[in-house]
């Protein structure tokens, strides 16, 4: 990026070259293309002055090596933007595939990141919610419906983008193809009125598709904080569009959007498009004619995206034809035609932001608090500290504090689903094993499911305080440095962080990455983060092997399951996702106190995703785990027996040899089956031991459905929440519980050992190869919600590689670890299993660089047929 400094009579220099301070104006973006569209979509472009309020000591970039978090300041407001910090003001100052048919009435919501679109969403929707994703890709779908002049119309909320044509993912082609393939009766574009100018570049976008519209101009409040004035008359008159001043957050401006709505379904407004330079107009009138035939709403986005490199031509004969037309337009204008349009579109921006906004007064106090933060939170030395400290407030509100309702969600759940529901069955003469299997299968199955709500439903809340408040997008910059050298954008840190507590929200909140390939590595990472049950195993294998340092033993779990989870993502990164991450330009938004209901909407959305899709996987699981340890093969075939002869014993005495180059030994088929019940669900490990080494001959099955006393046991239920209060407010300072592990006593409570358990385990296990077990536990396949969440959001192929890779991967760790500290023993049997797995490690790394290699052009093909026109 060329720059020349507004200060002096010095040359031009790159961006990297200017001291702190300095102000200059940009003369020209040279590097990728990508890039510069990119950049074009938050307003840097040429002729734009900037001024440097922020640069860390280590830079990267595009061309000039600057790298950095971007603030950004147009004429009319002012933005944030991430890369170095840099503060803009407008250089004009002183002067431009086929989608279904809808059922019934739709509105579409439209508008850049953070411009409070999904806040009016839930305005408008409230809890008549469906949250999806978009066909064949991961970008999520809201949905939803409004009652309006006593009629349902339905409400689509696209995905935040700063342009439809290019420089974007997934997101932006989702919305492009939805709003040129779909009929829509009204388009509802919602801009930031504290950032007019360059939301009104995406505004003159929408008015090219024809559909009806509707301006929001949302967050008034904010705009006139910092001293503007608004006439949104005067900007309705000159856009041909209703337009509505609202504070969504603040549920200002409902009423009358509702009434501009309906006042818009029957009028149809369509506003007054962009007309370009003629040369520009009448290349786009033969491209359109070249591409379709008629000048439709399609056909001419299709033709501008070609003309300003956003899109490749589908045959020869239309590049030949876009060659000449870009060649005649810059013999007559003397510039690239892509500048032309972008020069007409933002002018025309800064136009209309001039027409809505007058600065009538001194700028607030808001943005100076904006500032001073800023100077904290993006410093090079307090950044990081401050974010690992609000990740681990994440991890001790949610999980900790999570565990205050974690106890009354389960026991009142079991109470109700399985003891109670057993009861009912028992009245209506049902057989023993249908009731079983009805009350402890199923029942059992959805009390798991239960169970994880508190923490996960804390996660998501905090996580959605945290996005609304504007920090979010502030720790990816303060973390970015860091993870880049691993391959990964800064914000694949925040779900790392997540998956202390649960990998569920971890993988789902790798949402946030722009980047395709770098959420595949963010969410590939994520199964070796050691989830708060697993910690349950650890402290119940502690207590019996490593009393006296059990917290070192458990601390290097955590640490090992870390280093696995980047070496993983570098590993892929330079073999089967070979590529480069995608430039790191974001937008930084202005601190904001969130809006407590679009807080709690946000939440529950994304928990009912987890109840009803991932739960589904939990409950079935959970019912296979409970049939097979009570049915087994006898001589007269499939028949109900005790444990010792079930299925689960049978299938775990037939892996065990598998398992002995871990340390496995032969009689110790309950630790498999242990292994087995955790890929269903961690929690469930100890239970499953439990019941395997207390209840080998098990009692009447119907007892507790008999005579449950269901009041009482959901009287202790209830009384479970002021007593976990009390030990969340006493453990504060230890959130993962180590301190327990001096006790034995504190130990059963911790991890849910009982006392024959832990006898057991001391009689089953070595500490060596207790320790190769546990690290089993840490890498193997995650457990079924884990799958769950695997398969819906990187699809069926990669969560299969993420179970094989993963197994694999635990078995050859803890397989090394037992064979090398038992080498003296066998040193030829250990040398032979350490040299296959080294081997079969190789052969891994090369299996994966060939397929790499063979994808290298894959996803460019795939790509250039996307944007093929």
């Amino acid at each position: 990026m060329n720059m020349h400094n507004l200060t002096s009579e010095n040359p031009s220099r790159s961006l990297d070259q200017l001291p702190g301070a300095a102000s200059a104006r940009i003369d020209r973006i040279a590097g990728d293309r990508t890039m510069q569209q990119r950049l074009q979509m938050l307003g840097i472009r040429p002729g734009v002055a900037l001024h440097i309020v922020h640069r860390p000591q280590q830079t990267w970039g595009s061309h000039s090596n600057q790298r950095g978090a971007f603030c950004h300041r147009q004429q009319h407001g002012s933005e944030n933007m991430g890369y170095g910090a840099i503060r803009m003001s407008a250089c004009h100052e002183n002067q431009g595939r086929a989608a279904p048919v809808l059922s019934e009435q739709s509105i579409v919501l439209a508008g850049n990141p953070n411009c409070g679109k999904t806040t009016v969403f839930n305005l408008l929707t409230g809890a008549h919610q469906q949250v999806g994703n978009w066909p064949g890709v991961t970008v999520e779908k809201r949905s939803g419906s409004l009652q309006l002049a006593k009629k349902k119309v339905s409400v689509i909320d696209l995905p935040g983008v700063y342009s439809l044509m290019g420089g974007g993912g997934e997101d932006q082609r989702v919305a492009r193809d939805f709003l040129l393939d779909t009929p829509v009766d009204l388009i509802v574009n919602i801009v930031d009125a504290s950032n007019l100018e360059r939301h009104l570049a995406l505004t003159a976008e929408l008015l090219e598709t024809g559909h009806p519209m509707l301006l929001i101009m949302n967050m008034t409040d904010e705009a006139e904080a910092r001293g503007w004035k608004l006439h949104c008359a005067e900007l309705e008159n000159a856009l041909g569009i209703p337009v509505v001043p609202m504070v969504a957050r603040k549920n200002k401006g409902r009423d009358y959007l509702l009434q501009r709505m309906i006042e818009a379904l029957q009028k149809k407004p369509q506003g007054h498009p962009i007309v370009y330079p003629v040369p520009v107009e009448e290349a786009l009138q033969t491209l359109g004619t070249a591409i379709s035939g008629p000048n439709t709403a399609r056909t001419r986005v299709d033709a501008l995206r070609l003309l300003d490199g956003s899109a490749q031509p589908s045959s020869e004969q239309n590049a030949k034809i876009l060659k000449d037309l870009r060649r005649h337009i810059e013999l007559i204008s003397d510039e690239d035609p892509a500048d032309l349009v972008m020069d007409r579109r933002f002018s025309w921006a800064h136009d209309m932001a001039g027409i809505a906004l007058q600065d009538h007064g001194k700028k607030g106090l808001r943005e100076k608090i904006n500032h001073h933060l800023d100077r904290i939170v993006l410093n090079e030395w307090l950044g990081v500290p401050i974010f690992l400290l609000v990740l681990y407030l994440v991890f001790v509100v949610s999980f900790s504090g999570g565990n205050i309702f974690l106890d009354f969600f389960d026991q009142a759940s079991a109470a109700l689903l399985i003891h109670g529901t057993g009861h009912l069955l028992l009245l209506t003469g049902l057989p023993d094993w249908l009731i079983s299997v009805i009350a402890g299968g199923v029942g059992g199955g959805l009390n798991l499911v239960i169970s994880f709500i508190p923490p996960i439903g804390l996660t998501f809340l905090f996580l959605a305080f945290l996005d609304d408040s504007g920090y979010m997008a502030r720790a990816a910059y303060a973390m970015d440095r860091l993870m880049r050298r691993m391959g990964l954008p800064g914000n694949a840190l925040v779900p790392m962080v997540i998956g202390f507590g649960c990998n569920v929200p971890a993988i789902m909140g790798a949402r946030i990455i722009e980047d395709p390939r770098g959420r595949i590595l963010t969410v590939l990472m994520q199964p070796f983060m050691s989830c708060s049950a697993r910690l349950t195993i650890y402290m119940a294998f502690a207590v019996v092997f490593f009393r006296s340092n059990g917290g070192q033993v458990v601390f290097a779990l955590y640490v090992l399951g870390i280093v696995v989870a980047l070496l993983t993502a570098w590993l892929l990164g330079k073999t089967a996702l070979r590529g480069e991450a995608m430039p790191f330009v974001m937008e930084l938004p202005p601190y904001r106190l969130p809006s407590f209901r679009s807080v709690v909407l946000q939440s529950w959305q994304r928990l009912k995703v987890f109840i009803f899709r991932v739960g589904k996987v939990i409950a079935v699981i959970g019912l296979v785990l409970f049939i097979l340890p009570g049915i087994g093969w006898t001589s007269q075939g499939l028949r109900s027996t005790d444990i010792d002869h079930s299925l689960l014993a049978q299938g775990s005495q037939a892996l065990v040899p598998i398992f002995a180059p871990m340390g496995i030994k032969t009689d110790n088929w309950p630790a498999v089956s242990g292994l087995i019940a955790g890929a269903a669900a961690k929690e469930i490990v100890i239970g499953t031991l439990n019941g395997i080494y207390q209840r080998q001959n098990a009692a009447d099955l119907m007892a507790d459905y008999r005579q449950p006393d269901i009041i009482g046991q959901l009287r202790d239920a209830l009384m479970t929440i002021p007593a976990n209060a009390l030990t969340f407010i006493r453990t504060l300072d230890d959130p993962l519980g180590l301190s327990a592990m001096t006790s034995t006593t504190e130990t059963e409570q911790a991890s849910g050992a009982e006392s024959a358990t832990l006898q057991a385990i001391a009689a089953g296990f070595t500490p060596l190869s207790a320790f190769a077990y546990l690290v089993f536990v840490l890498l193997y396949v995650p457990c079924a919600s884990t799958m769950g969440a695997l398969r819906r959001e990187v699809g069926w192929g990669w969560m299969g590689f993420s179970l094989l890779y993963g197994t694999g991967l635990a078995w050859g760790t803890s397989t090394l670890i037992f064979q090398a500290g038992t080498f003296v023993a066998h040193p030829a049997a250990s040398l032979a299993w350490i040299a296959g797995i080294l081997t079969s490690f190789g052969l891994l790394i090369i299996a994966l660089r060939i397929y790499g290699r063979r994808q290298e052009a894959s996803p460019a093909a795939s790509l250039k047929k996307q944007a093929a026109v």
